[in-house]
Formats: structure tokens, sequence, C-alpha cells
């Protein structure tokens, strides 16, 4: 495991997950600019897309050869 693409890679993964809620209406304040827009659904889909290959990768690149 490289934990230094996987750790980076759960990080940006929640934030992306928080961002498609956000967007969503479900957690956040009312008045914040995310909150109920549609663009931010699609740009937290896509950063937590981006997180988890991140993280895949780096459970993948960590595992030992086969002989």
């Amino acid at each position: 495991m490289k934990a230094y693409l996987v750790v980076p890679g759960v990080i940006l993964a929640l934030a992306g997950l928080v961002f498609t809620l956000q967007g969503f209406g479900l957690v956040g304040p009312a008045s914040s600019f995310m909150f109920q827009s549609s663009a931010w659904i699609y740009q937290g889909v896509a950063i937590l897309v981006v997180g988890l290959l991140v993280a895949a990768s780096g459970l993948l690149l960590g595992r030992p050869k086969a002989a």
C-alpha cells in the first residue's frame, strides 16, 4: 500500500462526498453558495471519483508482485 496515494485519495473522496451532499442540499447551511446548486453536485461527483481512483491506485501499486 502506498500511503502517500491512499491518504490524499481518501481525503479527496470525502471532500467530493461533502460537496455532492451540499449540492443536493443535505448538509451545510442554507446560506452557503454551494447549497442546492447542481454545479456542485457534478463537481463533487467528479472530485469523489478522482479521489477513489487515486486511493485505488495507491492500494494496487502497493500490492506484492506475483512470482
